[in-house]
């Protein structure tokens, strides 16, 4: 069955969310949040064109490419800003840490696919546990920010499990994946957000 053309709606509100973000983590020298996201932004524009334009064989491989990237970079990318926010691991030992994280992710990515979905849970569980770990004024707003975290996994869940019927699980998923990119920039870039 070909998607319909609405499925490009949900998936163009990623690309402003990550145009958005990236722009602010770049301004705040959060490089490999900005890099991240930017796969993230990349797959969903490319979603965009697949489905508004009708152009599901010429552009499926590339959306799929990019979908997978999306998971073994983009999600990583985006965690390890927040673990240097959380300032508890040194800098250089994030750095190896990332490197370590980029050789596994080729790996994964050309010999064992059937890890993505793994790896990237891993890699949002991280997440909310250095989310929590970023330093706060009040116990109560590490578990606001440790919240925010978990929205994109909570989702990734829901999504999995296909509680919904197709177009609302695939709208619902989308937005949701917009707002918690919007929500990061907050949590791991502006420092007037409320619960800093």
């Amino acid at each position: 069955m070909t998607p319909p053309a609405h499925f490009a709606l949900s998936e163009i509100l990623i690309v402003i969310a990550g145009a958005y973000s990236i722009r602010v983590f770049l301004q705040h020298k959060l490089n490999f949040a900005a890099a991240g996201v930017l796969v993230l932004a990349v797959a969903s524009f490319l979603a965009t064109l697949r489905f508004g334009l009708n152009m599901h064989t010429e552009l499926k491989s590339s959306h799929q490419l990019f979908t997978a990237l999306s998971l073994l970079f983009g999600v990583p990318l985006i965690t390890i800003d927040v673990i240097k926010k959380s300032q508890f691991i040194n800098e250089k030992i994030i750095l190896i840490f990332a490197l370590i994280m980029a050789l596994i992710s080729i790996y994964i990515f050309f010999q064992a696919k059937s890890l993505i979905i793994m790896y990237a849970v891993m890699w949002l569980v991280l997440g909310i546990i250095f989310s929590f770990l970023i330093p706060r004024e009040k116990i109560s707003s590490r578990f606001v920010s440790s919240f925010i975290f978990s929205i994109i996994l909570i989702n990734f869940i829901i999504r999995q499990v296909q509680l919904f019927e197709p177009n609302l699980s695939w709208h619902f998923y989308h937005v949701v994946v917009a707002v918690w990119l919007y929500l990061m920039t907050l949590l791991i870039a502006k420092k007037e957000a409320k619960y800093e």
